[in-house]
């Protein structure tokens, strides 16, 4: 379904929940909702206001549905998520009193106030109004059948759920200070019955990933781009590879490859996929005037994590339907042993990834028949070869074949293919002579900070002259 546009009927309600979120942080002002996230009546996420969810906050979304499962149950509960933060969760209801979703707002643990009774004091009519707003949005389907007490709560999802493209220009978050939270006068506090603080959800991972999932929530990153230098005439698509590099002053414009590892090895590297994607996006919303004027495409790598993150394809569905850039602009690219190794899950995200319009890159393609049968997976539009092929290239002729022969697969099955790591005018005169398209060299177009493009495309105007021009008559 299209964002903005009615779930059902042609007077049903808008789709909009972007505006459910900034609602229900204006309702909450003058306290600041570090984060807000709407769920469905199983807990599902359906947008989020931040990168990423953490295992604590997952665990209050699992522990409150089952609570909220029961209708004679509180509509508001609180959890402590430590670090001096609480999640509040409000049941969404319809007219008939049955749950279609709830929503979370994480603030800091010392705006939560009780009254007298260990009532919850939060619920305004700004608030309820969002809340019913959002209940509108929702399908009136049956109530899910209540958990029994005696069972298991499921399983945990992803430590990393899907996001939403932030708020334009992207991520922008309220920076209203910190204030209680009270209630307001004329309350309905009947309307959502409210309940004391519940327990701190048990740990579903361990400590060690939890505070690894923070790390890399916070570490610094910035964005690098290297430029595939076209070897002969023809499309004036410009296409970049994204790079990702730290920020650290130990270690400025380097790969992080110390972080990436860890994060893979821990089912977290889809996190840093998700930071990657919204900083590269978001740099594009806010500055239109460097695809508007020009044709570009940036592939955007993949970590083997994102391949089995199975909210990872709804998150670039969010992000892509919320920028409204043009179609096939962002790309990704996996390595072929990685494909190879998940070559039935790589199917599946091939042919999402095609419903989305971004173009998939196979990277260090070798000249193996289980990379062969990879050229068959839906929307591949590039191939990168490995170095092994074409280092040897001058001076094999098998060599030569082989990158001959990858050349004309592509072009017949409209791919383009790509060399990395020639440095040399003779490496690339020969990768001419033998059909190549691109060439990814340092030499060539040496890695740049992603926010030299708008600098690029904005050139500094010369300064103006401390004194007229004198006249020559």
């Amino acid at each position: 379904m299209e964002h903005g546009k009615p779930s059902t009927a042609a007077d049903g309600p808008l789709i909009d929940f972007d505006a459910v979120c900034r609602k229900v942080r204006a309702a909450v002002e003058p306290a600041r909702a570090h984060a807000v996230s709407l769920h469905d009546e199983r807990g599902e996420v359906l947008w989020l206001s931040e990168s990423s969810m953490g295992p604590d906050e997952h665990g209050a979304v699992r522990e409150a549905i089952q609570a909220f499962s029961d209708p004679g149950s509180p509509g508001a509960l609180v959890y402590d998520l430590g670090d001096s933060h609480s999640a509040v969760l409000l049941r969404a209801v319809n007219g008939r009193r049955t749950m279609v979703g709830a929503i979370m707002i994480v603030v800091d643990s010392r705006f939560i106030k009780q009254d007298g009774r260990g009532t919850l004091m939060v619920m305004t009519p700004k608030l309820q109004r969002a809340l019913n707003d959002f209940a509108e949005m929702r399908p009136d389907g049956a109530p899910p059948p209540a958990m029994p007490a005696t069972s298991k709560a499921p399983a945990p999802p992803t430590l990393v759920d899907e996001v939403r493209a932030p708020a334009s220009p992207l991520s922008l978050l309220d920076e209203t200070p910190s204030a209680p939270l009270t209630p307001a006068t004329g309350s309905p506090a009947s309307s959502t019955p409210a309940a004391t603080a519940g327990k701190r959800p048990q740990a579903t991972v361990t400590p060690q990933i939890d505070r690894l999932h923070a790390v890399l929530r916070r570490s610094p990153i910035v964005l690098h781009i290297q430029r595939l230098v076209p070897l002969t005439k023809g499309s004036q698509l410009k296409r970049y590879e994204v790079l990702l590099r730290s920020k650290w002053n130990v270690a400025p414009d380097a790969a992080p490859q110390g972080m990436l590892q860890t994060a893979v090895e821990n089912g977290l590297g889809s996190m840093i996929d998700r930071r990657v994607l919204i900083e590269l996006i978001g740099y594009l919303v806010r500055h239109p005037q460097i695809w508007k004027t020009t044709a570009l495409q940036f592939s955007v790598n993949l970590t083997v994590t994102a391949l089995h993150d199975e909210h990872f394809i709804k998150f670039v569905g969010l992000c892509l339907a919320k920028a409204s850039l043009p179609k096939g602009m962002i790309a990704f690219e996996i390595d072929t042993p990685t494909a190879v190794k998940f070559a039935g899950k790589m199917t599946e995200v091939a042919a999402a990834l095609q419903r989305l319009d971004c173009p998939l890159i196979l990277d260090d393609f070798a000249m193996k028949t289980e990379c062969f049968a990879l050229l068959r997976l839906p929307g591949i539009r590039g191939v990168k070869l490995a170095p092994a092929i074409t280092t040897a290239m001058r001076s094999d002729k098998l060599s030569q074949a082989a990158i001959t022969a990858v050349v004309q697969m592509a072009r017949v099955l409209g791919m383009h293919t790509v060399a990395k790591h020639t440095e040399t005018a003779a490496e690339h005169e020969w990768l001419t002579a033998l059909g190549v398209d691109f060439v990814q060299s340092n030499s060539m177009s040496a890695p740049v900070a992603l926010d030299s493009l708008s600098k690029t495309a904005n050139p500094a105007r010369p300064p103006a002259p401390t004194h007229p021009p004198t006249s020559n008559q």
